[in-house]
């Protein structure tokens, strides 16, 4: 709220300043009974935009206190592309490990092991190759995903 007073002050003060010399060149005063619309648009305007300015500052700041950056990182304008996970995401993460694990205490699901996944991985080969190597390897892969597809009943 401080903020947004004194940058609606220091803005109203400006456009008051501004406006009172730019009639005065001409002859007006900004004071006269017929600009009372002119300094009621004044005031609205500073007001708008440092409502505004202040409401983008908050955000930025929240953001930055959602996603602390070590070193300083979150001030840089390129920030956003080394971001972790939101907030949001976090949570839904823990939401979705206890519910797992409350399913797998009571017998309704299984565990999951991921230790064997990646041995069987490890042994069987890639089975991704890149784009620029050769029609057999890709094809080979491509044979390779689809033998192990139908082991694992997913395709008939």
């Amino acid at each position: 709220m401080t903020r947004f007073l004194i940058l609606f002050v220091v803005l109203l003060a400006f456009s008051i300043a501004l406006m009172a010399a730019m009639l005065a060149q001409y002859g007006y005063s900004l004071f006269a009974p017929e600009m009372r619309s002119m300094l009621l648009v004044a005031f609205l305007v500073a007001g708008y935009v440092s409502f505004r300015i202040s409401r983008i500052i908050d955000r930025r700041k929240q953001r930055l206190e959602d996603h602390p950056k070590p070193g300083g990182a979150g001030k840089s304008k390129l920030s956003g592309l080394f971001t972790g996970k939101s907030a949001a995401q976090q949570a839904r993460e823990a939401r979705v490990t206890a519910r797992r694990k409350k399913l797998v205490e009571a017998g309704k699901l299984e565990e999951e092991v991921q230790a064997d996944a990646a041995v069987e991985s490890e042994d069987a080969g890639p089975t991704r190759v890149s784009q620029a190597a050769p029609i057999k390897d890709r094809m080979a892969a491509r044979a390779e995903r689809v033998r192990r597809a139908k082991e694992a009943g997913k395709l008939d």
